[in-house]
Formats: structure tokens, sequence, C-alpha cells
């Protein structure tokens, strides 16, 4: 398990991941091995309200009542819904992104924070450019240009290098 899959996992899925883990390593070492500070991960592991058991070496839910134990569980759904109803037309466009492959992963290069940058001026044709820029604006939006523009170039070197 991952540091980010770690954080989106549903606590009652990560209480079961981590379980098995703990059957091999301690506590700092699982913290250690998806890489998050310790305090940390006992912290996020008590999310749901779960507890360790230092002699059994596992984490089991913490039970007030029933009912209770049952409201968390719905809870961790509705949140998981209700974002989904929130951002569903953002996912539907993912998703068709996705199936026309048109999904698009910028080269870390272009936005690295090592990178050093530097204004240049370029001069091209106003109705191209214009429409590189809706075609962004539509497909894209997230994205920036110059970082649109950077990937552009990068593109073009591997596709007509040696």
């Amino acid at each position: 398990m991952d540091k980010d899959t770690f954080f989106t996992t549903k606590p009652s899925i990560r209480i079961k991941e981590i379980n098995q883990l703990l059957q091999k390593y301690d506590l700092k070492k699982v913290a250690e091995l998806i890489g998050i500070p310790y305090s940390t991960f006992t912290k996020e592991m008590r999310v749901g309200d779960y507890f360790y058991h230092q002699s059994d070496k596992q984490y089991y839910p913490f039970v007030r009542s029933e009912d209770e134990r049952l409201k968390v569980d719905q809870k961790d759904e509705s949140d998981e819904l209700s974002f989904i109803k929130e951002h569903f037309d953002a996912l539907k466009g993912l998703l068709q992104m996705y199936q026309s492959n048109r999904l698009l992963v910028l080269d870390g290069r272009i936005y690295s924070k090592e990178a050093k940058y530097e204004n240049k001026s370029v001069k091209m044709n106003n109705d191209l450019y214009d429409e590189f820029k809706k075609f962004c604006e539509e497909y894209y939006p997230q994205y920036k240009i110059q970082d649109l523009i950077c990937q552009s170039l990068l593109d073009f070197q591997s596709k007509y290098s040696r």
C-alpha cells in the first residue's frame, strides 16, 4: 500500500490491509513502508473509531453501540456518494477523455520545482494560435497554455528525433 492509497481508501478496507501487514511488521515499520510519519499513521488509523490492541497487534473497531458503528459506515459511503454527485460532470468528462484516448499527462519536467523559467517571445500565426487556444480551453481547461506548448515541444522532439 502506498501513501495515496492509504489516505483515499475507506477506513474499513484500510484496516484489513494494515492488519495483514501487522502480521509481519510492527506499527513503525508499517508506517515507514507506506511512507508517512508514524504519528500521522496512528492518527489516521483511528479515523472511523478504530483502536490498536497491543497484545493482538491488530486494529479493531471501537464499538460504543451497533447503531453508532452503522452510522459511521454509512457516513463513509455518503461522503463518497456526495463527492461523486458533486463532481459527476467532471468525472464523466474524464471518462470520455479516457475512452477517446484524449487523456493527457504532462511530462514531469514541465512543472518540476527545480525548473528555471524564462520568458520567450515567439511569432506565430494568429489563426493557428486562436485555434490551439480554443482547443485547449475545450479539451484541457485544467492546464495552462504555456504548459501545453511545452508538452507540444517535447512531443515534436520525440516524434522527429532519430
